[in-house]
Parts: structure tokens; sequence; C-alpha cells
């Protein structure tokens, strides 16, 4: 008997916009745990109220984009010359905003999400079309960038300060860019890989 008929395809996925580049996913819920949170999404008052509550309570969902801001000279994180916090500290100054690419990423974000969700069948869709507020969602990366010039770097591509040279970063602070995706599997591999490579200086008596 003839095997099956098997074909191999290549899909090319082409932004509507083509100046916006890098990616973006979506993280989401649903069901009881929505609510109250999407209460006054519900419409209705009084009975009219209690009875779409009773219909949509186990129904309800949120998806949420998380895109990628592209790394800048511009945007970077500073001591504050003025500010200090209630111990005498000075505090960090941050100077980042979004710019044009991360307004057309949040645009086919929610173009996107619109899509999907009519096309699955969701009733009473509802779209937030304008970005959180820089900072809102953020997992703390950066401030140490990795270069191979140390003018306008911190490390080494080993994490290794360009100014001290035996003292190496094994978190996220040598990132320039953080994607779109959360970054504890990111530090690990960059970690081992950093000690891979100091293990092998010790043992070749260059460290």
């Amino acid at each position: 008997m003839a095997g099956p008929c098997r074909l191999t395809c290549r899909v090319f996925a082409i932004s509507r916009d083509a100046i916006r580049i890098r990616g973006y996913h979506f993280q989401g819920g649903g069901g009881c745990s929505e609510y109250p949170g999407m209460a006054h999404e519900i419409a209705g008052y009084g009975k009219t109220f209690k009875s779409n509550v009773r219909k949509y309570y186990p129904a309800m969902i949120s998806l949420g984009g998380f895109g990628e801001v592209l790394p800048r000279r511009d945007d970077r994180v500073t001591i504050d010359p003025d500010v200090k916090d209630a111990w005498g500290i000075p505090v960090l100054r941050f100077d980042y905003t979004f710019r044009d690419n991360e307004m057309k990423m949040a645009k086919d974000m929610a173009d996107t999400v619109e899509e999907m969700l009519t096309a699955a069948g969701a009733e009473s869709i509802k779209i937030v079309k304008e970005p959180l507020p820089p900072g809102w969602s953020i997992h703390e990366i950066g401030t140490a960038r990795m270069g191979d010039d140390p003018r306008t770097s911190v490390t080494d591509r080993f994490c290794r300060l360009h100014d001290v040279p035996n003292v190496y970063l094994a978190d996220a602070s040598p990132f320039v860019s953080g994607g779109t995706q959360n970054t504890t599997w990111s530090i690990l591999a960059m970690c081992w890989r950093t000690m891979d490579y100091l293990k092998e200086q010790m043992r070749t008596a260059n460290a």
C-alpha cells in the first residue's frame, strides 16, 4: 500500500506595512479569571446586567500583544543628577520612548488580533489600539550592553567588563535587545556560554 502524500511548504510572512521590522506575540487569559476585571465590558443594568453576567461569565477572554522595541542610542538609563530616594541615593533616570516602528507594530497587533477573534466567532470584541505606556510591561535588561568597542559598550562578547577584565556579568545587563519573549531562558543560555568561556580561560591560564 502506498504511503501518505507529503508536501513541503515554505511560508513567507510579509508585514502589512513593509517598513515595520521585528516581531511580536500575544499572551492571553480566559474564563472566570477574567471576571470581575472585565465586568465593565458587560452591557446592561439591573436585571439585564445580571442576565448578561450569567451568560458571559465563563466566556471572556483577553489577549495582549508584546512587541520588540528597537535598540537606539537615545534610549538610555542614567543616574539622575537631582532626584534622590528616601535614603539620599540618586535614582535612575529613564530616557525612553516608543517611536515610529513601535507604533506601526502596535497598529498591526490590533489589526491582527481583531482579525483572529472575528475569524474565531468571538462576540463583543473591543480592541484598544493605543500601546500601554513604556515600562508598563518590563523585564529589566540592558544598561551594560555587550560589544567589541569599549567606547560604545560595557562588556565584550563574553560579558566581561572592558574596564575590569576579571569581572563577568552573568545576567541580563549585557543584552542589547529584549525581543518579545520573557528573558529567563536567554539569561540562562548567556550565563552558560559565559561560564564555558571562563572555564576555558582558566584551563589555559588566560583568566
